[in-house]
């Protein structure tokens, strides 16, 4: 007799065969997708030196950052296609206030395997084509600190001429490894990007690019080249001279990306810790990285670059200045007068040549490490007085992993600005910051 405790038993088994082929979908789909959760939280104690751009830097009180927090997603699409996209809330980004609580997407893009794609896959070899956010950045063999993204960074923040960002475009990359020799594998790159994380489609706004060359060798010797070029200086309109650059495009990577060191009297969107020289329109960047990584416990990196304008910032009344933050009064240079930042340019070389040497290591095995890093930027721009134009930083910092997702990070940082040296603070900063993060 069909009783309902057989119809109870019968209904079960209709739910489960109904639910099985979900279940392995839902299962399939997951075995696809990789899940990262980033966290981090910082607290600074850092002051101005006498005679910053803004004095209210001189007097800042100790206390906690905002919370930085990642969500990283990769999706296997089959076996040779792959998107990404990293979305995160990053104050000091995207030109985010100290009231702004919102995620966005930080990085995205799709990556084609092109060999795989065609049938001829190797193990090689890689050849990888990837459409959507293209990060551009000279350097290389070590962290960069994006937000949350910090573990791979020794210490805090990036160099004082970092120049990175991410961009709109296309990039494509080639890889070979080999399993003996002294050169165990090679890589060439190239990438265009629209100069804008958005879209920019503004009259006679050009393009960026990017060509990038890396050797490694047996015992943990690398080496790699780098050049960039930005085209933007078609869209200046000079006046009597002068050109603002209002409603520009400008190359994302003029100043750097992703500081952490932060003063009251600027917006919590500002990076103005970097070297501030140039404008971004015709900018170039040429540098060579060396590396000595016998092993993940030893690290020694050491950078050499110079980077140039075509054009130079200048006052209201077309005076070349020394970056885009300076004294003045009524477009007069004046250390007593009102601090501005520059909007306008004139014809004029711009430069900066730099180099960084930074170093890690461990003193208890994969659990606890010292670092430094100490970088020293000139400015030799042609407009510009050659006397007192460096910007130096020394960070000497000590990390500790509770567990293999987190880590502890503590750092005393010194700043020393040249007053013709384009340092954005004024006379340079001093003090400690520490931040401790998780990954998931």
């Amino acid at each position: 007799m069909f009783n309902n405790k057989n119809a109870k038993f019968a209904l079960t088994l209709v739910a489960a065969a109904l639910a099985a082929p979900a279940q392995a979908d839902m299962s399939d789909y997951f075995d696809r997708l990789d899940v990262n959760f980033l966290a981090m939280q910082n607290f600074q104690s850092i002051q101005a030196k006498d005679g910053a751009f803004r004095p209210e830097d001189e007097e800042q009180s100790a206390g906690f950052g905002r919370i930085r927090a990642n969500l990283m997603l990769k999706f296997h699409i089959n076996e040779y296609i792959t998107a990404d996209i990293d979305i995160a809330e990053e104050p000091n980004d995207f030109g985010g206030g100290d009231r702004d609580f919102s995620f966005h997407n930080d990085f995205a893009g799709v990556e084609f395997d092109l060999l795989g794609l065609y049938g001829t896959p190797k193990e090689n070899e890689n050849l990888t084509l990837r459409l959507g956010n293209i990060g551009a950045s000279p350097f290389q063999f070590k962290g960069f600190q994006d937000g949350a993204d910090n573990q791979g960074n020794a210490l805090i923040g990036n160099g004082i001429n970092d120049y990175a960002t991410a961009e709109n475009g296309a990039q494509l990359s080639y890889t070979e490894t080999f399993d003996s020799g002294m050169l165990r594998s090679y890589n060439v790159a190239g990438h265009i990007t629209t100069s804008s994380f958005g879209e920019a489609f503004q009259e006679d706004r050009g393009f960026n690019y990017r060509l990038q060359g890396t050797l490694e060798f047996d015992g943990g010797f690398k080496v790699g080249l780098n050049y960039l070029q930005a085209n933007q200086g078609d869209q200046l309109r000079f006046e009597n001279g002068v050109a603002s650059l209002d409603g520009l495009t400008t190359t994302n990577y003029r100043f750097g990306d992703g500081e952490n060191y932060n003063f009251s009297a600027s917006p919590s969107s500002e990076r103005d810790t970097h070297v501030g020289v140039m404008p971004g329109l015709e900018q170039s960047i040429i540098q060579l990285n060396l590396a000595y990584q016998p092993s993940d416990q030893t690290s020694v990196i050491v950078m050499l670059g110079k980077s140039s304008d075509d054009y130079t910032f200048a006052d209201s009344a077309g005076n070349a200045v020394a970056g885009i933050t300076y004294f003045g009064t009524d477009g007069v240079s004046d250390a007593n007068g009102t601090t501005f930042d520059s909007n306008s340019v004139i014809e004029g070389e711009t430069s900066v040549e730099y180099f960084a040497i930074e170093a890690q290591q461990y003193i208890i095995p994969e659990k606890l490490y010292v670092a430094a890093r100490y970088a020293e930027s000139e400015n030799t721009s042609d407009l510009i007085e050659q006397n007192d134009n460096t910007v130096e930083r020394l960070q000497v910092a000590a990390g500790y992993w509770f567990t293999d997702s987190t880590l502890l990070k503590v750092e005393y940082v010194n700043q020393e600005e040249g007053v013709n040296s384009g340092g954005q603070i004024g006379s340079g900063f001093d003090g400690f910051t520490s931040e401790i993060s998780v990954k998931f």
